[in-house]
């Protein structure tokens, strides 16, 4: 075990102390990093529980005990993890480690602090809530959950149509409400998950959004950017099953001979998939980054006209998303996919575009070299609205942001804290 920060507490904080166990923290990007930043500076001294960095890779992560981690009420316990470099055997290794020697960590340093409150962050898998969870019911501690994945219905495309399979999503269902039951607060980063059947039951359910830093980031000026230059989109995050990539796909295709030019950054199988159809197609307008670092990821999506948010239509995955919000704090305007509540924003702040779904029919239709009406719509759109897209939509994105997604806007839900 390795305690990368020391904590220098005094006296005078001791009755506010917050134990945050999660799978991931900085330099991985999620958002648990902010929400410890707002409790530090909310004059809480905090202690997070986290495996080394595996996240997308230890390599790609850098030092994760410079100073830029480093905060006197702050005390960060790590111990080791595996190397993940794309292994879905290692993936799962670390998960099970975490809820196992996590769970010993969370109970110590509540043992050492009676006055503790535990927070965690549940994303997928729903094993990394485990820690809090034993804290919570061994100890008796007050602890709150912010739901940023829904459990189990996150695995149900993965389950076949079996009476085993209804078994076991009947059993982890089971398990899902037992450890529900040990929290006493609960945030869904989403509105639609409030409909959800297990969240529906909870108590005391708000809704907390992500939030981001305000990024004072280089935006283009339509004053002075010539409008011939190409049509920059860009997509700032894994893709996988959860995206709608037949869609993505024909957009790609059939903006090939035109003055577009786009930008992907991250990795997933669904990236892998893109990166291939790009070279059989052979769309040079296509550039794949592979993993940034978020600054750089940032500025790249400041310099875009246009950030894709191509989520396919599912309750389980009508969330907003940190790509969602992270355009949004550099000013970005948003193309959505589908009906969903990113799309619902984006229409009404006028802060984006819209582009519906594709049903078999119409991907035939594409595959025999028809273009889709809502396709052939949405880039005519864009080439015509280009100098709005610039300028007013940009301002519309920001205004967007400020309204629901800065640290202010979500200090509310979180005030009964502080």
């Amino acid at each position: 075990m390795e305690k990368v920060l020391i904590d220098n507490t005094s006296p005078s904080y001791k009755s506010l102390h917050l134990i945050v166990p999660t799978q991931y923290y900085d330099p991985e990007t999620f958002q648990v990093n902010h929400l410890v930043g707002l409790f530090l500076a909310k004059g809480w001294n905090v202690t997070v529980i986290a495996p080394a960095p595996s996240y997308p890779s230890a390599s790609v992560l850098g030092d994760c005990t410079s100073a830029a981690f480093r905060h006197h009420r702050l005390r960060i316990c790590r111990f080791p993890t595996l190397k993940r470099n794309g292994s879905v055997l290692f993936a799962v290794i670390n998960s099970l480690l975490f809820a196992i020697i996590g769970s010993f960590l969370a109970i110590y340093y509540a043992l050492r602090n009676p006055r503790a409150h535990v927070f965690a962050v549940q994303y997928s898998p729903f094993t990394c809530i485990v820690p809090a969870w034993a804290a919570a019911f061994f100890l008796n501690k007050k602890a709150s959950l912010w739901i940023f994945d829904l459990w189990p219905q996150s695995i149900s495309a993965l389950l076949a149509r079996s009476s085993a399979a209804k078994f076991a999503y009947a059993a982890i269902e089971a398990c899902v409400s037992f450890v529900y039951s040990s929290f006493t607060n609960f945030f869904v980063s989403s509105p639609s998950f409030m409909i959800a059947p297990l969240v529906h039951r909870l108590k005391k359910v708000e809704l907390l959004y992500s939030w981001e830093p305000k990024h004072i980031l280089p935006r283009r000026s339509c004053d002075s950017s010539d409008l011939a230059l190409p049509i920059r989109l860009v997509s700032i995050a894994n893709l996988g099953a959860a995206h709608d990539l037949d869609l993505l796909e024909e957009f790609l295709l059939y903006t090939k001979y035109l003055n577009f030019c786009w930008s992907f950054v991250g990795g997933g199988s669904g990236m892998a998939r893109l990166q291939h159809f790009c070279a059989v197609h052979e769309l040079i307008h296509a550039n794949f980054y592979g993993f940034l670092p978020k600054d750089d990821c940032l500025r790249l999506c400041s310099s875009a006209d246009l950030s894709i948010v191509p989520f396919r239509d599912s309750e389980v995955l009508d969330t907003i998303c940190y790509r969602f919000v992270s355009s949004l704090s550099v000013a970005t305007p948003v193309i959505g996919f589908g009906d969903n509540a990113v799309s619902e924003l984006v229409s009404s702040f006028f802060c984006g575009f819209i582009l519906c779904q594709l049903d078999n029919s119409d991907l035939q239709t594409l595959r025999d070299g028809s273009v889709s009406e809502s396709l052939s719509a949405l880039v005519d759109s864009i080439s015509s609205q280009l100098a709005f897209i610039r300028t007013s939509c940009r301002d519309s994105a920001f205004a967007l942001f400020q309204s629901r997604f800065t640290e202010n806007a979500e200090e509310a839900s979180l005030q009964r804290f502080f």
